[in-house]
């Protein structure tokens, strides 16, 4: 039991970190700064890119394709340098013409059509946003 309150703590610091990289760049709107946790993981989502802290603690970011290279560079560099993670850079997800993250490429519906209350929709479609790995960034050893 002792093992899993470290691994708990652990985690917990590493979103508090990613929470203040998004704090500082958003000067404390909280809207922008604050993640979730769910099925063990953790999740934040911007108008920029969406974060994902598996149970690893593998960092998985993609950018919505409407980031500038400048900003993604420094979210990333911001990023990497949290301890006890290694970082995974994903491929782009697509956003429609407000920015919203478009989920469903076919009928090119959006999270914006999402009911909050579908939780389990919504978060398997942002997991998928962060499987199709273009950079890895590891600095931890394995466990």
């Amino acid at each position: 039991m002792e093992e899993s309150e470290e691994i708990l703590k652990e985690t917990k610091r590493i979103a508090r970190d990613i929470e203040a990289v998004f704090e500082k760049f958003y000067a404390g709107k909280a809207a922008y700064s604050k993640g979730q946790y769910y099925k063990g993981e953790f999740y934040l989502r911007t108008d920029y890119l969406l974060v994902v802290v598996d149970r690893s603690n593998n960092i998985l970011v993609s950018f919505a394709d409407h980031t500038r290279p400048s900003y993604a560079a420094l979210f990333s560099f911001m990023l990497e340098d949290i301890k006890g993670t290694n970082l995974f850079i994903c491929e782009d997800y697509r956003t429609d013409e407000e920015g919203s993250m478009v989920f469903d490429e076919m009928d090119g519906s959006s999270t914006a059509a999402i009911i909050w209350d579908e939780k389990e929709r919504y978060y398997t479609m942002l997991r998928s946003k962060v499987e199709s790995i273009v950079i890895r960034r590891l600095k931890k050893g394995k466990s």
